[in-house]
C-alpha cells in the first residue's frame, strides 16, 4: 500500500477527468477550508467544489440535522446531474463529520463512483469510542472508500488500527504563493541587543486552550525575567481571546500585544515583524501556521504534533518537543535569542525548505497524482 505521494505525470493524452470536492464554505474559520482555498487556483476548472458544513458558529442541533439533511441531497442530486469520475471528501476524525461524511460516501458509492477520503484532523476522544465501540461500522462505512490522504505518518497508524485496509497516502500542506513572493522581497530580519529592538516572539493560531496558548503564555512570563528585550505578539480570534488578555493582565505582562485575527497583508506584516515563532500545540493535523512561519524565515519553536513528526528537523528548524512544559520552551527560545547567528541560520534554512516543499503548486500536482493513480487503478 502506498506510503507517499504516487508520481504521476500528467500528459496530454491523460484521459479527461472531473473530480466533485466537499469543502467549507472558505469564508469560514478553521484549517481545512484555509488548505483548500490555497490549492483552488492550482487545481484547475476539472475540479469543482462544493460546499458543505455550517455557516455560522452555535448552530443548533435541529438546524445542524436539517442542514445535513440538505446537503446531502444537493449532493446526490449534484452527481446525478454531473458527469465525476471521483469524489474528494475531506473529513475530520470526530462525531460529527464522520456522520456528514459517511453518509455522503454511501450516496458517492451507490452512484458508482471512486472515492478518497482525506482526513485533516483528529478527535482523540472519537478515535477511543471508535476504537472500543464502532470499529466495525468505521469499517462498513469508511472502508468502502478508495483511498485516504493523510497529513501525517502517524495518522495512517491510526487508520490501520481502526481497520481500514485501502490505500493510505500521506500528503503535505499548501502555503499561498502571495507569503512567498512578499518574503521574496524582504531581507532576512536579524536580531542584535546592541540596537535596542526587542526580539519579537509570534504566536499566530486560533486563539484556543488546546493550541498552548496559556503554555505561550506561561513560557513568555519566565523568559521575560531572564531577557527583558523580549516581546510577545498573539495573532488570532478565537472562544479563549478574552480570557488570555486576562490571564497576560492578572500576572502584570509587559511588551504583550494581542491583534485579533490576522489575514492577507496584515498576516504578513505579523509574520514580517516577528522573530521566532512559537507554537505549543496539544495536537494537530500538520499545522498550516507552522509551514507558514518557516516561509517567512522564522525559527520555530514548537511541540511534536501531527505531521511535523515527519519532516521538523529539531535544531535545524528551530526546536521541537514532546513536552508543553514552559521551562522548556524558554530554554529553546533563549538559544535564538543568545545566538544571532543560529537564529540567522535557521531563518535561511527554513524559507529556503518551505519554497522547495510547501508551494501551493506543487502541493496540487500531488493531489492530482492521487486522483489519477486511483482513476487509473480502476480500470
Amino acid at each position: 500500500m502506498p506510503d507517499t505521494l504516487p508520481h504521476v505525470t500528467t500528459t496530454c493524452s491523460d484521459r479527461p477527468f472531473r473530480v466533485l470536492l466537499t469543502s467549507p464554505l472558505t469564508s469560514r474559520p478553521g484549517g481545512v477550508a484555509r488548505y483548500l482555498s490555497v490549492l483552488r487556483p492550482h487545481l484547475g476548472n476539472d475540479v469543482q467544489y462544493f460546499p458543505i458544513g455550517s455557516h455560522r458558529d452555535g448552530e443548533g442541533v435541529g438546524t445542524s440535522v436539517m442542514r445535513v439533511i440538505r446537503d446531502s441531497y444537493r449532493f446526490g442530486k449534484t452527481l446525478r446531474e454531473g458527469d465525476y469520475d471521483l469524489v474528494h471528501l475531506n473529513p475530520s476524525i470526530g462525531s460529527k463529520a464522520l456522520l456528514r461524511d459517511g453518509v455522503l460516501l454511501l450516496v458517492a458509492k451507490a452512484r458508482g463512483k471512486r472515492v478518497v477520503a482525506f482526513a485533516h484532523g483528529w478527535d482523540e476522544a472519537c478515535v477511543k469510542v471508535l476504537l472500543r465501540h464502532l470499529s466495525g461500522l468505521f469499517r462498513l462505512v469508511y472502508g468502502r472508500a478508495d483511498a485516504f490522504i493523510v497529513l501525517g505518518s502517524e495518522f495512517k497508524s491510526r487508520l490501520r488500527t481502526l481497520g481500514y485496509q485501502g490505500d493510505v497516502f500521506i500528503h503535505g500542506a499548501p502555503v499561498e504563493d502571495e507569503l512567498f513572493d512578499y518574503f521574496e522581497r524582504r531581507p532576512a530580519r536579524t536580531f542584535e541587543r546592541s540596537t535596542g529592538r526587542k526580539f519579537n516572539i509570534l504566536f499566530l493560531a486560533r486563539v484556543e486552550k488546546e493550541k498552548g496558548i496559556y503554555e505561550a503564555l506561561d513560557a513568555y512570563q519566565i523568559l521575560k525575567r531572564q531577557h527583558t528585550c523580549v516581546s510577545l505578539t498573539v495573532a488570532g480570534s478565537g472562544s479563549q481571546l478574552d480570557s488570555a488578555i486576562e490571564y497576560a493582565r492578572a500576572r502584570q505582562l509587559t511588551d504583550v500585544s494581542f491583534l485579533g485575527a490576522v489575514d492577507g497583508a496584515g498576516k504578513y506584516r505579523t509574520f514580517g515583524e516577528a522573530d521566532a515563532y512559537l507554537f505549543p500545540s496539544h495536537s494537530e493535523g500538520l499545522p498550516l501556521s507552522v509551514l507558514e512561519a518557516m516561509a517567512s524565515g522564522l525559527p520555530v519553536v514548537t511541540t511534536a504534533v501531527g505531521g511535523l513528526r515527519d519532516f521538523f528537523q529539531d535544531g535545524r528548524m528551530g526546536f521541537m518537543s514532546e513536552s508543553r512544559d514552559p521551562d522548556r520552551l524558554v530554554s529553546s527560545l533563549s538559544q535564538l535569542i543568545c545566538d544571532s547567528s543560529l537564529s540567522s541560520q535557521i531563518s535561511k534554512f527554513n524559507y529556503t525548505y518551505a519554497r522547495e516543499h510547501f508551494r501551493a503548486a506543487s502541493i496540487a500536482a500531488g493531489l492530482a497524482g492521487v486522483y489519477r493513480f486511483l482513476l487509473r487503478s480502476a480500470h
